[in-house]
């Protein structure tokens, strides 16, 4: 019913002058489709029909000198009218056009089942209407499924009525109509879009393909959202409040770029206006199950071009006052510049812009509080929300509630209810007449901290691509021309700066490059010779230099060098303080509390502070270095903050710098205390055992990678420098198992931590370094310092390090790797290596078994044979087992050696069905067939091994391990056959079945297998042609099987069909991704149905059963090395 009066209320909406429509509209809500005279169908296409074109006739007039809402919902309701028209006269085409295949009287119907045939085109349910306004892939006609909805339903009717009009008739129909549906719908579109400019900010939210393609190049100052918002002839602002905010939303297009003085001398910063670049984006409608904090969860969006023009579209449809906009990003990538943007815009059209700071409200207050409290600080007066909507004067209030994760994360406050707040704030509005879009913006990783409404939309910045990193340097270049020339400096080029992408592509990131290129052309003198950790260090070192002549102006060479280094001091402090604790961030108070031990003078402590107090030590630390991001947020007694660096890698590579330093100074007092000729004092590793033993280097890859950097820079290649830190870290991790008397920094405690877990993490750390110094490996009898129990003693304590969080664990096994190397022979030796991500050798996991209960060796295949790839979920568990020295689990794995030589090189993975079964393991499946009973006692036994053929026999291409399954389908029916033509009606029937879809959907053979064709030739004819084969067993067409044959030994000679996926082997060139079986006949039916399914018909002489498109299986374990508690899970 819902629908039918949608459709009445928009004729009414848009009949207002126009008497006829409105009377129908009227006639229509009160269901009187007989007083409009429609006598049939084509009755009811004409009038439908004509009373639409009739309500769209200058649509542009009804929409113009109205409120932003009244017009927004008279655009909705004419998109609403338009498609009721297309559908009709659509189907009124396709029913002409099929003659006399479909009579009157087989469409005859009642007024009723008009009446429902109507509504079925009316609108789409309130889901379908705002995924279709989000759909990235959808055009608006397929989003109606004008022809699944309207036609099938007619269908239904007339075959109910026992009319006699063949499926062809249905399938031209239907044909038909989708064709000129679409047609209509698109001309109509079309010549609306040319007269009202939401229509093209709509279809350009739909066909973003398109919008991408018409981005020659990138906009500045949102001048792409603000000419649309113009073409929609807005009114003026009259009121003085609305004046104010925007004269003050409007200066910002004239402030620079960047809020700093800190530039070279000559240089200037372009403004916003001149010079800002709105990001690209993913758009999505959050859903229960949707988790908007996972990058997983936005990866398979693709990507909007056209940001702006999407924030329109949102902005201009109906459901914009029915729940908030959410804009998601990371630090650093422009979401509080973009809302700026948008409020200097949206103020100059039909809307009143309201920007809320969350760091400057309280955060407990009530959403109109905090809209005040914002309010006061923009306008500096006090000013009532009732007071600003009342202002309005037809203008649609859009509240920007910016930093959503700021106000959670300073404060500590809990408001996961603070989404359904808003929202509860946008009805309360509507009920009263005043309804509000609100925008709220929140760094994507703090997004599970809040519930989202249903059907929220959700837009996820992402990063620069590059061109716009090209763009902004072309725009940097001319800003700076002449000042580059007076200096003799070179205009930067973009390739120079996308060689460091990972900075580039964050805006604020990309300037503090261009600004460090401007002092002496740093970034394009380096060409290819900067590396990474060199870039990191030219970078901070140039800012702490430029902050400390700031403040020191006077310092000579010496004191300038010792100036900056601990200006880099203070940074490392900050980055081990979020290292220590796990997190990217870290608390004013937190901070404070670290330099206390860590750095005791990094502040600088007035005598007489004055009324405003003296800045603690976190804020004289961070106030000075914009790549560090302070939020901050109110609180009933302070100001709380919260700092964290733009980029990961900016702590990552001060965490690194700290502590090679660190073991550089341990170096040269190990080295100082051997020249003493008296006692020296022991070895006080107090300060690095502070810095490594509450979390591991292993724990990030850039980490990794700026530790070996920075040791690789410090050796340089001495290898006597290379053997000294060698005999350090080895003494180090001899001594560390034991107390150590005197040892300094113990008041360093940022967490509390159990001893042993503090043992475990310094202990992973020197064995992560010491590779890292010795790239050949280490054999654990030096690292211990024993012959004797070697692998029970670092079994022990690898298991310590097992007990760490499970990110820490992967990380460590994904950096360092122990070879059991030998084992098969006299010479057996286990080393530690770097792990560089190289292949598997499985005897290098397991060898050690070999010689576990037994003096001479085993009989089995040997493990060093046999090689798999390293970051599978098999490689990971068997270096994971390797580095704890497993023994069961290399048991087992030297049992199941033969299946990986044999079948497959993963034993551990599940797979999703995405039919929604049960994850299954391909191992598992091949085990039971081979290992259980051919003739199942009970049904449920057949369902169970049918369901294991089913899903084995699914592929692109039949390998090795499908020739496995079909060997065992052959036993398992030469076993069951009694007689001839004793199959039909029984398992042995639904077996066959399975089997002949199974190889009918093969599009060929795999490399290994038609290599040797001749195994499964022998194996296809004892299937089809033995005894026991398909045609004995059940009369089915030998043409039939001949032609399966052929195509499966000859592929070329049929071209491969389109349309469907096959699964990927889990093997050493692909992922763990593999595609599910379709169901042959009913054999995978509920309850009983694979014994009940005997009935069924088989392939029939006309060909074999077609074929349907199947869904890609998914790996079902969440990804190797998730974070977790550490207990559970393979490894």
């Amino acid at each position: 019913m819902a629908s039918r009066l949608r459709y009445a209320d928009a004729l009414k909406l848009l009949g207002r002058d126009d008497s006829a429509v409105l009377d129908a509209g009227e006639k229509l809500a009160d269901g009187g489709l007989a007083a409009l005279g429609v006598p049939d169908l084509f009755g009811l296409r004409t009038e439908m029909v004509r009373l639409g074109r009739r309500a769209l006739t200058g649509l542009r007039e009804k929409v113009t000198g109205v409120s932003r809402m009244d017009r927004t919902e008279r655009v909705a309701a004419a998109l609403d009218v338009l498609v009721v028209v297309a559908t009709f006269e659509g189907l009124g085409r396709a029913l002409e056009e099929a003659g006399d295949l479909l009579s009157a009287d087989d469409i005859g119907l009642t007024t009723a089942e008009r009446w429902e045939t109507a509504a079925l085109a009316a609108r789409p349910s309130a889901a379908d209407a705002v995924s279709a306004w989000l759909d990235p892939e959808g055009r608006a006609v397929e989003w109606m499924a004008l022809e699944g909805d309207l036609l099938g339903s007619l269908e239904g009717r007339v075959r109910a009525t026992g009319a006699d009009a063949d499926a062809d008739a249905w399938q031209q129909v239907g044909s038909a109509f989708s064709h000129h549906a679409e047609r209509q719908f698109t001309e109509l579109f079309r010549q609306l879009a040319a007269d009202v400019p939401e229509f093209g900010v709509w279809a350009a939210m739909a066909e973003h393909r398109a919008t991408r393609d018409r981005v020659a190049e990138v906009q500045t100052g949102l001048g792409g959202l603000r000419d649309t918002l113009a073409a929609m002839e807005p009114r003026a602002a009259a009121d003085r409040r609305r004046t104010e905010l925007a004269a003050v939303y409007q200066a910002v297009l004239n402030q620079p770029l960047l809020r700093t003085a800190d530039l070279p001398d000559g240089l200037r910063l372009p403004t916003l206006e001149s010079s800002y670049l709105a990001p690209a984006g993913r758009l999505d409608v959050v859903t229960t199950g949707s988790v908007p904090s996972s990058e997983s969860a936005w990866k398979h969006l693709p990507v909007r071009e056209d940001l702006p023009t999407v924030l329109a579209g949102l902005l201009t449809q109906p459901g914009a006052v029915l729940r908030p906009i959410v804009i998601l990003g990371h630090p650093g990538a422009g979401k509080s510049v973009l809302t700026q943007m948008l409020a200097a815009r949206l103020s100059a059209a039909d809307f009143l812009p309201l920007r809320v700071e969350l760091r400057g409200v309280r955060p407990n207050a009530p959403i109109h509080a905090q809209i005040e409290e914002g309010m006061a600080a923009t306008l500096n007066t006090s000013v009532r929300w009732r007071d600003l909507a009342d202002a309005a004067e037809g203008a649609l209030p859009v509240v920007i509630l910016d930093g959503f994760d700021e106000l959670l994360q300073a404060t500590g406050v809990n408001r996961s209810d603070y989404l359904e707040q808003v929202q509860e704030f946008q009805d309360r509005q509507r009920a009263i007449g005043q309804p509000v879009a609100v925008i709220v913006t929140s760094r994507t990783v703090v997004a599970d901290r809040a519930r989202f409404p249903a059907l929220t939309p959700a837009v996820r910045l992402e990063p620069f691509d590059a061109r716009r990193v090209a763009r902004m340097v072309e725009i940097w270049n001319d800003a700076n021309a002449a000042a580059l020339r007076a200096r003799g400096l070179v205009p930067l080029s973009p390739e120079a700066v996308l060689r460091f992408r990972e900075l580039a592509e964050q805006p604020l990131l990309l300037l503090m490059l261009l600004v460090y290129d401007s002092a002496d052309n740093a970034l394009a003198r380096s060409a290819a010779g900067l590396s990474r950790s060199g870039l990191y260090e030219q970078l901070l070192t140039m800012f702490a230099e430029r902050e400390v002549r700031k403040h020191h102006a006077h310092l000579g060479p010496a004191e300038l060098a010792r100036a900056v280094e601990d200006e880099l001091h203070r940074l490392e402090v900050v980055a081990l303080a979020m290292f220590a604790r796990l997190r990217q961030y870290v608390t004013a108070a937190e901070l404070d509390q670290d330099l206390a031990v860590l750095m005791p003078d990094a502040g600088v402590r007035p005598a007489d502070p004055g009324l405003h107090g003296a800045l603690s030590d976190a804020h004289q630390v961070l106030g000075r270095f914009f790549f560090v991001h302070e939020s901050q947020a109110r609180t009933d007694t302070r100001d709380a903050s919260v700092f964290e660096f733009l980029h990961a890698t900016f702590g990552e590579y001060l965490v690194a710098r700290a502590v090679t330093a660190e073991l550089a100074e341990l170096l040269e007092a190990r080295r100082f205390a051997a020249r003493r000729h008296r006692g020296a004092p022991p070895l006080d590793d107090g300060l690095l055992y502070a810095l490594t033993s509450f979390a591991l280097l292993a724990g990030t890859r850039p980490m990794v990678e700026f530790t070996q950097d920075l040791l690789d820079r410090r050796i340089a290649g001495d290898e006597e420098e290379r053997a000294a830190y060698r005999e350090l870290l080895v003494e180090l991790f001899r001594e560390a198992p034991y107390p150590a008397a005197g040892r300094s920094y113990t008041a360093y405690q940022p967490r509390r931590m159990p001893v042993t877990g503090r043992q475990a993490a310094y202990t992973a750390n020197l064995a992560l370094l010491v590779t890292r110094v010795c790239p050949e490996g280490v054999e654990l009898s030096e690292l211990l310092g024993t012959e004797r129990g070697v692998l029970h003693e670092w079994g022990g304590l690898a298991s310590q390090w097992r007990r760490l969080p499970n990110s820490q664990w992967h990380g460590q096994v994904d950096a360092i790797r122990l070879r059991h190397l030998g084992f098969d022979g006299p010479e057996p030796r286990s080393v530690l290596v770097p792990d560089e991500g190289e292949p598997v050798n499985v005897g290098e996991c397991v060898g050690f078994e070999l010689v576990s209960e037994t003096r001479g060796q085993v009989a089995v295949r040997s493990p060093y044979d046999i090689v798999i790839p390293g970051r599978g979920l098999t490689g990971t568990l068997l270096r994971s087992s390797a580095m704890r020295v497993q023994g069961t689990v290399g048991r087992l794995v030297l049992m199941l050696l033969p299946y990986l030589t044999h079948v497959g090189d993963e034993l551990v993975a599940w797979l999703a069905d995405p039919e929604g079964g049960e994850p299954w393991s391909e191992a598992h499946d091949i085990l039971e067939l081979r290992l259980g009973p051919p003739r199942p006692a009970t049904e449920a036994e057949a369902e169970r091994r049918v369901r294991c053929y089913e899903r084995l026999l699914s592929g692109e291409r039949l390998d090795s391990s499908h020739v496995l399954v079909l060997r065992q389908a052959a036993e398992d029916l030469s076993l069951l056959r009694v007689g001839e033509g004793q199959l039909r009606g029984s398992y042995g029937d639904v077996l066959w079945r399975t089997v002949y879809s199974g190889l009918y959907r093969f599009e060929g053979l795999s490399p290994d297998v038609a290599a040797a064709p001749e195994v499964v030739e022998r194996v296809l004819h004892q299937l089809t042609r033995g005894p026991s084969g398909i045609v004995a067993g059940l009369g089915w067409p030998q043409e039939s099987l001949d032609r399966l044959l052929d195509r499966l030994l000859n592929p070329g000679a049929e071209p491969t069909p389109q349309g469907w996926s096959g699964r990927v082997r889990p093997r050493a060139d692909s992922d763990q991704t593999v595609s599910s079986p379709a169901d042959a006949g009913t054999a995978t039916a509920g309850g009983g149905a694979v014994m009940s399914s005997a009935g069924e018909p088989g392939p029939s002489a006309g060909g074999p059963p077609r074929r349907s498109p199947r869904p890609r299986h998914r790996p079902y374990d969440p990804f190797y090395g998730n974070n977790g508690s550490g207990s559970g899970g393979a490894g």
